[in-house]
C-alpha cells in the first residue's frame, strides 16, 4: 500500500513539473509571471476592515471603485469592507463588540494612538516597500508633522468655492470666476442674503478655524504653549466674521447664525449661495444624488484668502490611511494601504473626483473625467490656488478649539466685542492647557 502511494505522489510530481515546464515555455522571458490558479485558490480569503473615522467621506461606490475593484486584480484573495464611525463617535464601543479594524481611513493621528490603533509603519515600508519621492513634498511634509510618518497619504482634500447658480440667476449676480480676497466675496454675499417668496437665502456661511487655515494661524502658541488666538491675525479673522454677521438679514430667526454646520446644508435645502468646503465632501455625495435623478445648478469658484495671502487657499489636508496596530492581516492590510500609492490606483482616484497625492503634475489634466456630476464644471477653478503649509500641531489643539467657536457666537448674537471675546477665549484655552498638562505630565505636546 505504501508503495502504491508513493507512486502516485511520484506521479504527481512528475505531471506539476512537466506542467510548470510547459508554463513557462509558453510564457516565454517573462520575468515575474501570474500566480498559476491553483496558487490562487491556496492563498487564504482575507476580508480587511476599513474605518472611516474622523468626518471623512467615503461612500460605498468609492470603496468599489478605489479599493475593490483594484485590488481584486492585484491580490484577488483580499476584499476591503467599510465600517463608517459617525463624526464625533466614539471608537470603543465597535472594539468591544470585537469590530476590530485593519485600516482606518482619516480620523486625527493623535485620537489613533489614544485608541492605541497606531501602528508604526517602518517596519512594514522595509519589508513591503515604500517610495516618498513619489509623493508630494507638500504632502510628505504634512504626513511627518502630524503622524511622523506613520500613516499614508490617500488624497489631497483640496478647498473650493462651491456656488449655487440659481440663486445668482435669481439676483442677477455675476458668477465668481476668479480669485477673490474675503472682502470682496463678502461684498457678493450681501447682494445674495436676503429673503424670498419665503425662502431665506444666505450668501456665505464662514467659521473661524477655517478663516484661521488661510493664515496658518497657531491656536497654541508652540513657543510657550499658551493660546495665540488673541494676535492681530486672529483679530482680523474675526474681523472679517463680524463683517459676515453684520450682513443684513444674515442672523435669522431664534438668533440663527450658522447655516452649514453639515455637508449637506449646500444640495438639501438649496438656500446657501456660497460654500467653502472640501472637494472629498461633496462630490461623492453629489454624484450619489445624481444617480438618483437629483441634480442642482452649481460651478466651482477658486477659494478666498486674506488680501496678503492671495494665490493660497487653507493649509493642506490630506486624507490618511493608517495601518491598526490591531489588525490580525497586518502585511496584508499593509500591502493594500502601499497599492493605493501606485499610479494606477491614483489615476483612478483623481478620474473619479479626488486630487492625487502623487507628483505627477499631468494627473490633474485627468481629474473628474470619469464621473458624470463633474461634466461640464469648471475644474480649472479647484487648481488656481494652492494649499499652504500646515501650522505645528499640538495634541490639544481639537480638544480646545470649542473656545474659538464660543467666541465667534458671543461676536455674532451676544454683543461682545472682538478683543473681549478672543480674551475670554485665551482664558478659558489657556486654564484647559493647564489642566491637561497637569493630568498628562510625560507627553509631548507637539508632534
Amino acid at each position: 500500500m505504501g508503495k502504491i502511494k508513493a507512486g502516485r505522489w511520484l506521479s504527481s510530481i512528475v505531471i506539476v513539473i512537466v506542467a510548470v515546464w510547459v508554463t513557462a515555455c509558453a510564457q516565454g522571458t517573462q520575468k515575474t509571471p501570474a500566480p498559476a490558479a491553483a496558487e490562487k485558490e491556496a492563498l487564504a480569503y482575507v476580508e480587511l476592515l476599513v474605518f472611516k473615522w474622523g468626518g471623512v467621506t467615503l461612500t460605498a461606490t468609492e470603496v468599489e471603485k478605489y479599493f475593490n475593484e483594484p485590488i481584486a486584480k492585484k491580490f484577488p484573495h483580499i476584499k476591503v469592507k467599510l465600517i463608517d464611525v459617525p463624526e464625533g463617535d466614539p471608537i470603543e464601543p465597535l472594539l468591544t463588540q470585537g469590530i476590530i479594524p485593519d485600516i482606518i481611513f482619516g480620523g486625527s493621528y493623535t485620537a489613533i494612538e489614544e485608541a492605541g490603533l497606531a501602528e508604526e509603519l517602518a517596519p512594514y515600508k522595509e519589508k513591503f516597500g515604500y517610495d516618498d519621492q513619489r509623493i508630494k513634498p507638500s504632502v510628505n511634509e504634512s504626513i511627518e508633522l502630524k503622524s511622523g510618518g506613520n500613516q499614508v497619504p490617500f488624497s489631497v482634500n483640496l478647498p473650493v468655492i462651491y456656488y449655487n447658480k440659481d440663486i445668482f440667476d435669481k439676483f442677477s449676480v455675476p458668477y465668481p470666476t476668479e480669485v477673490q480676497s474675503w472682502d470682496q466675496i463678502l461684498d457678493t454675499a450681501k447682494q445674495l442674503t436676503r429673503a424670498d417668496a419665503g425662502v431665506h437665502y444666505i450668501g456665505i456661511d464662514l467659521q473661524p478655524t477655517r478663516l484661521a487655515s488661510g493664515l496658518s494661524l497657531d491656536i497654541i502658541d508652540p513657543a510657550t504653549n499658551r493660546a495665540a488666538v488673541t494676535s492681530p491675525e486672529w483679530v482680523k479673522v474675526f474681523e472679517t466674521l463680524k463683517k459676515l454677521y453684520s450682513i443684513p438679514g444674515f442672523i435669522g430667526t431664534d438668533d440663527t447664525y450658522k447655516y452649514a454646520d453639515k455637508d449637506d446644508i449646500f444640495y438639501n435645502d438649496q438656500n446657501l449661495a456660497l460654500y467653502s468646503h472640501n472637494l472629498a465632501q461633496l462630490i461623492g455625495p453629489l454624484e450619489e444624488l445624481r444617480k438618483q435623478g437629483i441634480t442642482m445648478n452649481w460651478d466651482f469658484a477658486p477659494h478666498p484668502n486674506f488680501e496678503e495671502a492671495l494665490g493660497t487657499s487653507i493649509e493642506i489636508n490630506v486624507h490618511t490611511l493608517t495601518l491598526s496596530k490591531a489588525s490580525k492581516h497586518k502585511d496584508e492590510a499593509y500591502q493594500v494601504i502601499a497599492y493605493m500609492l501606485s499610479e494606477e490606483v491614483q489615476r483612478i482616484i483623481t478620474r473619479n473626483g479626488r486630487v492625487s497625492v502623487l507628483d505627477l503634475p499631468e494627473l490633474e489634466k485627468e481629474y473628474g473625467a470619469d464621473i458624470e456630476v463633474l461634466k461640464d464644471k469648471t475644474i480649472a477653478n479647484i487648481f488656481k490656488t494652492e494649499p499652504r503649509k500646515i501650522h505645528k500641531p499640538n495634541i490639544y489643539e481639537s480638544k480646545i478649539t470649542k473656545y474659538i467657536n464660543d467666541a465667534a457666537k458671543d461676536i455674532a448674537v451676544g454683543g461682545v466685542d472682538i478683543n473681549t471675546a478672543l480674551r475670554t477665549a485665551k482664558e478659558k484655552i489657556d486654564k484647559d492647557l493647564e489642566t491637561l498638562r497637569r493630568q498628562n505630565p510625560n507627553t509631548s505636546l507637539h508632534k
